[in-house]
């Protein structure tokens, strides 16, 4: 039989079934190619992180497991679990500072039982004491590591070895250039675009469709992917939710002015809400952001307008590149901003949003937030983002 007439016959509902079972499977195979590969880049960043972090270790000759505990109780460090496989017996700690936002990250130590290996080349004693801070930790976490290594060192004696710069060398320290509010906007700031852009890479590519007709929609219709798009429509609004609110709190927490114009506030205040101040659960910062919604365009523009005086209408009426194309930032988040309420109040779910479009609302998140710090930055004199 030619093959003219084989390909001309009919396909019978068997052959249509393994077709579309190939296709499945071949949608299934594209898609878990591409999580692996994310997967892969991930652990390549985490690789680097870790390399990049500063690990300090002490090998002091006559330190007990409880003495070095309580050591480290007395500098502030609580217990914690620790993700990696640490030597039986290990106990890990965390130090981390809240005021005026000094931490990014903290320091971690943890006490072990020294090796046969480490006693002999470090003239070691039975416990060790091992500290070590991100690649992202602030200069505060690293002068703690510091002071950490110093003090333990003049109690229980020992050299030290800083894995970046040898034995007996403390970390190097910079000159800090951040403010209070700088330190904690970048805290926001660097959470909410890390977590967008995480989404972003993360994005899978829908199930491929032919261009037109009722099979098109039909495939769109029912691919898990394009619902995945519409889920993530309240992420992006989040993010901006997130990182306003926590921004407004931060300027009001260091702006003078708004202080002055806090204490002038006459409105009442819930026994509740009093109670939760009294008892240090909650900041009068926290109570006043309640009194805005940062999901709406002109209560968020009220909120900074009447507490700092910036306006954010004119700075959503610029016109900036999000992806592929330029457009007036008001128009990206009044779009954003009801597509997000038609998905929330109404399960309004587009499918025929792709991979691109999704990518592109997350973009004009990311977009407007830079805009903003570039407002803080350049306007206020606030320094939030790291050279």
């Amino acid at each position: 039989m030619l093959r003219g007439e084989v390909e001309a016959r009919p396909r019978t509902s068997g052959a249509r079934s393994r077709s579309n079972t190939l296709r499945t499977l071949r949608e299934f195979t594209r898609n878990t190619s591409y999580i692996l590969r994310t997967c892969l880049e991930h652990s390549h960043r985490l690789s680097e992180e870790i390399q990049m972090s500063t690990e300090v270790v002490l090998f002091p000759p006559r330190a007990t497991k409880l003495g070095l505990r309580k050591h480290l109780r007395s500098l502030g460090y609580l217990p914690v679990q620790h993700l990696w496989s640490w030597p039986k017996g290990s106990v890990h700690f965390h130090w981390f500072e809240e005021e005026d936002f000094k931490s990014t990250d903290g320091v971690e130590a943890t006490i072990y039982p020294t090796s046969e290996e480490e006693r002999n080349n470090y003239k070691a004693g039975a416990w060790t004491l091992h500290t070590r801070t991100r690649a992202s930790a602030s200069r505060f976490d690293k002068e703690y590591q510091n002071h950490t290594i110093r003090t333990a060192r003049k109690m229980f004696g020992g050299d030290f070895y800083n894995d970046w710069r040898g034995k007996n060398r403390y970390v190097e320290l910079w000159t800090e250039t951040k403010s209070p509010a700088g330190r904690g906007i970048y805290l926001s700031y660097h959470w909410v675009l890390q977590n967008v852009r995480a989404v972003q890479r993360a994005l899978p590519q829908p199930i491929e469709v032919p261009s037109h007709g009722p099979l098109a929609e039909l495939t769109r219709l029912h691919d898990p992917v394009r619902v995945l798009y519409n889920a993530l429509v309240p992420f992006a609004v989040a993010a901006l939710e997130h990182f306003f609110s926590q921004t407004f709190i931060i300027l009001l927490r260091f702006d003078d002015q708004a202080r002055r114009r806090l204490r002038d506030q006459t409105r009442k205040v819930e026994m509740s809400e009093v109670f939760a101040l009294s008892q240090g659960e909650r900041r009068i910062e926290e109570l006043v952001a309640q009194w805005y919604s940062f999901q709406n365009i002109q209560s968020v523009h009220n909120a900074f307008y009447e507490w700092f005086g910036i306006d954010v209408w004119k700075l959503l009426r610029r016109r900036k590149r999000v992806g592929r194309r330029i457009s007036v930032l008001e128009r990206r988040l009044n779009h954003l901003i009801e597509f997000r309420h038609g998905i929330v109040h109404r399960f309004e779910l587009d499918f025929g949003l792709g991979r691109d479009e999704i990518s592109e609302l997350l973009e004009s998140a990311r977009v407007l937030i830079e805009v903003f710090v570039d407002h803080l930055e350049q306007e206020r004199g606030i320094k939030i983002r790291d050279e």
